[in-house]
């Protein structure tokens, strides 16, 4: 006989499994396996979010970020904590959407009234990025609880927001708009509110041990030698890290006093900035 108690932990693991399955369909669906630089044909100069990059993106980013689906998953927890009945979420640079997907399962389907809805915006300036997010979230959408946009961020406006997220994007934005764009996420919070940033950082050390593990990592992930140079050749001047100290300075020039560092693999860091 199922007692009170294992009725409620029943659903809360009912609830933690359709968590995980919407996830990972959002993270993997359609899963082709990325040899965008394996070929003769690899892309010459910068690395570009294109057709070409959309339908692998999923396959080419777990197999480049160590600890990339856990990160997603912490970011679906920490939204769900911050939401606020009627606000908004922004999340800049969806790429596919997995970030978004994962704000959403954690979300209720309905929060009490119409007023009391959470928007979700699933902003990106790469059309076929936002093509392919298109088809995943396409349920999402028609129900009216995510909103594709595509937009340069820095054109972007952010308001009423009790959460922005930008997962893995400001270091593909140009050093010198950085700031600025932190300072306009900043004002369009509500009180309360909060910016989930993660990026790959550079972090200094003398043998380049952090770089190395990177490089390692993609080669057991089953990446050639050639695919890795030539990747890392197209993101050089796209992909611009900058320091941990350097991330936090800036986020408290534009405003945010409570910073709390969230994630770490590698040279990769997740922060919670209010």
């Amino acid at each position: 006989m199922l007692t009170a108690l294992g009725c409620s932990r029943l659903v809360v693991n009912l609830d933690w499994l359709l968590w995980r399955v919407v996830v990972e369909w959002a993270l993997m669906s359609h899963p082709v396996i990325d040899q965008v630089y394996a070929g003769a044909d690899a892309p010459r100069g910068d690395f570009v979010f294109d057709e070409r990059v959309a339908p692998v993106f999923s396959d080419m980013i777990a197999r480049s970020v160590p600890g990339w689906s856990e990160l997603v998953r912490l970011i679906g927890l920490i939204g769900a904590r911050l939401a606020q009945p009627g606000a908004r979420i922004y999340d800049l640079g969806c790429s596919l959407g997995a970030t978004s997907a994962s704000i959403l399962a954690r979300l209720p389907e309905t929060a009490g009234t119409d007023a009391d809805a959470i928007q979700l915006y699933a902003v990106d300036r790469a059309p076929a990025m936002l093509d392919e997010l298109r088809l995943r979230l396409a349920p999402e959408i028609a129900r009216g609880r995510l909103q594709p946009i595509c937009a340069d961020l820095l054109d972007l406006t952010i308001a009423d927001a009790c959460l922005v997220v930008m997962n893995l994007t400001l270091q593909f934005i140009p050093p010198a708009h950085r700031l600025p764009l932190l300072q306009r996420i900043r004002r369009g919070l509500r009180p309360g509110g909060a910016l989930i940033l993660a990026e790959k950082v550079a972090i200094a050390d003398e043998d380049d041990l952090l770089t190395q593990l990177h490089a390692d990592f993609k080669t057991a992930q089953g990446y050639s030698q050639l695919e890795i140079a030539r990747k890392r050749a197209a993101l050089e001047q796209v992909l611009i890290p900058d320091s941990p100290a350097a991330q936090l300075a800036r986020l408290r020039e534009a405003g945010f006093t409570r910073i709390l560092p969230f994630f770490q693999c590698l040279s990769f860091v997740g922060w919670i900035a209010r």
